[in-house]
């Protein structure tokens, strides 16, 4: 770009700000989950809402579809401000190579265009055009990329998965329109990034450049983005010039589009916690170690095309006496001077605002927390029996945040996490939601880790005993034959029976019992219609093996793992 003139010149390419600060491109499989999967986590009611449209649309599918195995990309956590971000991708998912392949389209829409003058008058620069014409072949030589017959249909497969690909964004918002000035909040239709395109051939011919003209559209709000200046500028040669494998490619983006102070003026280097990183790239990973694991090659690469000219991990070095869970992307400039520089405090940086802001810590440890802030062991013991643990970490981050902002302790903190406890004067929820937010995020993920930890466990007992069952089958088909025939027998024998005991005793049933009941009753129908098939037999069945073959009970075979 002209800087002096705002024109942005064929040599350059641009990166919506979407893109580089929000997770839209996964960088691992891990990061998918199933629809399934997703309904049993505690989520809000607006993606609830978008599962059930999702839902009844396959219904109406002509081929039967496992719906609840369907893959999505779902994503909620906290910006540095405390506010809730929340993302789900549908129909089709994107990976490090679809952006690439995004970020090809961009750049030659770009350069067909160029020059792009800004026009003061309308503060925007002069782009009407949402559609662009092009060859898969210039795409691939743009691309740096194989003009070959295979390299050309996996370009033609990426497009139709950004065209495919449904991003929902919610809560606060994970997209930002910046013409209306607003982030996107999604009812129950998605937004993708290519609303249509088309290949006019497929046909490929060796060594011969393939002219057939295909078309693509980009989502209006991507132009505007553009117009409206809510973008960052790459060199289109050095990305593409980068190891596609892994996510260089992803920090490169990053890092230009963080590279510059709001002055205009050029960062010598970038600070960044581990949990932004792992939130925007987005990193997989939770641990610091597997998070630094995952950055040093691509740091590496970045150092090596001369991108940045060095790096560190903030929990390897101390500064002014402490460490932090964070990298140093240094753009100019040695490791050791900034060090010294840092040491000095007096270096212009470009940091997040969580480094300028209060930072939120739950306690590993409540009971000792409360004992150092002055309370007894005995009163700190009552007021963890007393009360919620999450309502009292709300306030503890409360008076914490009272603490940083005026630089010394609060007097007396049992007295006033006392009387936050008691009384209904202080309403976090009015006054503080970023803390709220924050706490309730903490409290979710935290039930889901127990209920995933849960999942794993029971589908692992399963396949434990599945394994087992097709043993006894081989070893003893005799014996594993006789036993189904003797579980089927009595469970006929007992069926009648079994009818009239609840015909009997129904109405003496209490409420608390009642839905019990209805269980058992549904699974001894169950068993008349499936026999072998039903969860009453299989129950039945996999009880006798574990005695006759010795196995583990489930809640010897959780403390065996």
């Amino acid at each position: 770009m002209d800087k002096k003139n705002k024109v942005i010149k064929c040599n350059t390419s641009i990166v919506d700000n979407n893109i580089i600060e929000s997770p839209l491109f996964i960088s691992s499989i891990k990061e998918i989950i199933t629809i399934g999967q997703l309904e049993k986590m505690d989520i809000s009611s607006s993606v609830k809402r978008v599962l059930k449209v999702l839902k009844e649309d396959f219904k109406k599918s002509p081929l039967p579809m496992d719906y609840e195995n369907f893959p999505v990309v779902y994503k909620r956590w906290n910006d540095s401000k405390g506010m809730i971000r929340e993302l789900l991708i549908t129909s089709s998912i994107p990976d490090m190579t679809t952006m690439d392949v995004w970020n090809g389209l961009i750049g030659l829409y770009i350069q067909k265009l160029t020059p792009i003058y800004f026009n003061n008058e309308n503060s925007s620069y002069d782009i009407n055009e949402d559609e662009m014409e092009y060859t898969l072949y210039e795409l691939a030589k743009f691309m740096n990329k194989s003009t070959g017959g295979k390299s050309l249909d996996k370009l033609m497969s990426e497009i139709i998965r950004l065209n495919n690909a449904n991003y929902y964004s919610f809560a606060n918002g994970v997209i930002f329109d910046k013409k209306n000035d607003k982030y996107l909040k999604s009812k129950t239709k998605g937004l993708s990034l290519i609303v249509d395109c088309e290949f006019n051939s497929e046909k490929r011919v060796k060594d011969q450049k393939v002219n057939t003209k295909c078309k693509v559209q980009f989502n209006r709000l991507i132009v505007d983005n553009i117009r409206y200046e809510y973008i960052k500028y790459i060199n289109p040669k050095e990305y593409f010039a980068l190891p596609s494998r892994g996510f260089t490619r992803r920090l490169y983006i990053y890092i230009k589009g963080n590279s510059y102070l709001s002055n205009g003026h050029r960062s010598t280097y970038i600070k960044r916690s581990f949990q932004v990183l792992r939130n925007k790239l987005p990193i997989h990973e939770h641990q610091p170690s597997k998070i630094k694991e995952r950055l040093k090659k691509p740091l590496e690469n970045l150092k090596k095309f001369n991108i940045i000219s060095d790096y560190f991990f903030g929990d390897e070095v101390f500064i002014n006496g402490i460490t932090e869970k964070c990298v140093y992307f240094i753009l100019e400039g040695s490791r050791e001077d900034l060090i010294k520089k840092l040491e000095k405090s007096s270096l212009l940086i470009k940091s997040d605002n969580e480094d300028l802001e209060f930072k939120m810590e739950i306690p590993k440890d409540l009971n000792s927390f409360l004992v150092e802030k002055g309370f007894s062991e005995v009163m700190a013991k009552e007021i963890l029996y007393k009360y919620d643990k999450w309502t009292i970490i709300k306030y503890i981050l409360w008076l914490k945040e009272k603490e940083f902002e005026n630089n010394q302790s609060v007097k007396n903190f049992p007295g006033m996490l006392r009387f936050a406890l008691q009384g209904d004067t202080v309403n976090l929820e009015n006054t503080h939601k970023h803390i709220v937010a924050f706490v309730d995020e903490k409290r979710i993920s935290e039930k889901n880790i127990k209920l995933n930890k849960e999942e794993f466990l029971k589908k692992s007992y399963e396949d434990y005993i599945q394994k087992e069952t097709e043993k006894f089958k081989k070893e003893d088909e005799i014996a594993y034959k006789v036993l189904q025939d003797t579980i089927l027998e009595n469970l006929n024998v007992s069926y009648e029976n079994k009818l009239r005991e609840f015909a009997l005793f129904e109405k003496n049933i209490t409420k608390l019992e009642k839905e019990n009941w209805e269980e058992q009753k549904k699974k001894w129908h169950e068993f008349n219609e499936l026999r072998e098939k039903s969860r009453l037999f299989k129950e039945q069945f996999e009880k006798s093996l574990i005695i006759i073959r010795n196995l583990k009970f489930y809640e010897d075979f959780k403390r065996d793992i």
